[in-house]
């Protein structure tokens, strides 16, 4: 970070010193006090359950030089102390005063979308961490907080930087476009999600796209499959996809062809990553990556090492069955991939564990049902349900169910009980639900229960 002082924070971020120099020097900017090291600022911002300057004298024990807060609040501790109309909005300021004189020595690459945000960010890092000092967020810092802390994280040395972008309601990209001015910027899909905040799909394609209209460059791009609405518009940005100006096929089990049109190229690389939707996530990562480093060779080097974040598809094995936790988050889109891949699976049994999908606003009880009727043509062979939505996928499923066995699951200590009763070697487990569901823990739970099932069996054997 290129803050020198409190001088620099005050000009940045609109912010009145209350006690303390403007000498004092500021080395990085935190929010959560335990983070908090000689030369910190703490910005005290007001939380869900607590507010930040309750947590201010606890960052100034831990070596905090100084706290940026809301009006007022300076009082409730001795230490130097700036104060501004919102301590939020400073935050972003001071982020954006960051850039505006970082711009044009650092490229920021911005990546937004519907699902994959995350999955593409860490794809990013890992392709140019090999030839490039690579800064990116913490897991998914990708909101009004998540990306000026990013932002203000960056190392001086830092060569390119990575941004995730969220959003939950219009205005919020475009908002986070004017505090981060990337230099690229990508679209993972487009598709219903959020839509208690905006709406409409075309609500959400305007959100996305407002990242992408706001950038200086041409290194715009978005899935092709957006090309046709966008009528004249459409030659201002490039797009991935099928017949797009970058196109990832896998037309093997362990390789992918990338076809460049934008540059008239044409390569294989090497390929492990189990599921379609990572093949997608990696084509919208290279789209960007590419104009660091073109050659298949470095490429080849760096993809052999890609892997999915936590809960993005990780797998766990335990008593001969196989659980997929691609639970860190649901929308309709992201479980239609998901049970897709598992359907195609070779696993002697099918088998999803499936949660409620939230922020899906008044369209929430058609999407459920939707989604419970794609499971059934899925073919799979069994689904446990839970959470408020379990019925619209039951009923979904009703609709043509065939031989999948449906069962409705207790909130409780029971669920994991109650799948592990139906559960058999060689099953392939998919759990599936936003996060307000917390199937990572009934995964875990599940997981525990194969163990004990596994080494009782194997006491049994010995004996």
């Amino acid at each position: 970070m290129k803050i020198s002082s409190l001088a620099t924070v005050a000009r940045w971020a609109g912010a009145g010193l209350v006690r303390g120099s403007h000498s004092i020097p500021i080395q990085k900017v935190i929010f959560d006090s335990r983070e908090a090291t000689a030369g910190s600022l703490f910005v005290a911002l007001e939380g869900v359950q607590h507010h930040g300057i309750d947590f201010a004298v606890d960052a100034l024990k831990r070596g905090a030089a100084a706290v940026l807060c809301d009006p007022g609040l300076s009082r409730h501790h001795d230490g130097p102390s700036l104060e501004a109309p919102s301590a939020l909005e400073a935050l972003s300021s001071l982020a954006r005063g960051y850039r505006q004189q970082d711009r044009h020595q650092t490229p920021a690459l911005a990546v937004t979308g519907s699902v994959g945000k995350t999955t593409t960010c860490c794809m990013i890092h890992d392709l140019l961490a090999a030839t490039h000092r690579i800064h990116a967020p913490r897991d998914s810092y990708n909101n009004e907080i998540g990306v000026p802390i990013t932002i203000l994280e960056a190392p001086p040395e830092t060569e390119v930087l990575v941004l995730e972008m969220g959003t939950s309601s219009v205005g919020e990209i475009a908002a986070r476009t004017e505090v981060a001015q990337p230099s690229h910027g990508v679209i993972t899909a487009i598709s219903e999600a959020h839509l208690e905040g905006l709406g409409t799909l075309e609500a959400i394609r305007r959100e996305k796209f407002s990242l992408l209209d706001r950038l200086e460059g041409d290194q715009r791009w978005a899935p092709v499959e957006w090309r046709a609405r966008m009528g004249e518009q459409g030659s201002l940005y490039h797009w991935t996809g099928p017949a797009g100006d970058l196109e990832v096929q896998r037309q093997q089990a362990d390789a992918v062809t990338v076809i460049d049109r934008l540059r008239g190229r044409e390569y294989v690389l090497p390929w492990a990553l189990p599921t379609r939707w990572a093949l997608r996530c990696f084509e919208s990562a290279l789209a960007v990556v590419l104009d660091f480093i073109s050659d298949p060779e470095l490429l080849a080097a760096a993809v052999v090492k890609l892997s999915l974040p936590r809960l993005r598809h990780e797998l766990r094995s335990a008593d001969d069955v196989e659980l997929i936790l691609d639970c860190y988050n649901s929308s309709p889109h992201a479980l239609n991939c998901a049970i897709d891949d598992l359907s195609q699976s070779s696993a002697r049994r099918k088998v999803a564990v499936i949660g409620t999908m939230e922020e899906l606003g008044a369209e929430e009880k058609r999407l459920h049902i939707e989604a419970g009727l794609r499971c059934a043509r899925s073919k799979l062979d069994l689904v446990f349900l839970r959470g408020r939505a379990a019925e619209w996928y039951a009923e979904g499923l009703a609709e043509d169910s065939g031989e999948c066995d449906v069962v409705l699951i207790e909130d409780g200590e029971r669920a994991a009980t109650q799948i592990c009763q139906r559960l058999e070697p060689g099953d392939s487990v998919l759990f599936k639900g936003s996060r307000k569901e917390q199937l990572d823990q009934l995964a875990t739970e599940v997981e525990e229960i194969l163990v004990n099932r596994q080494q009782i069996s194997q006491q049994g054997g010995e004996s």
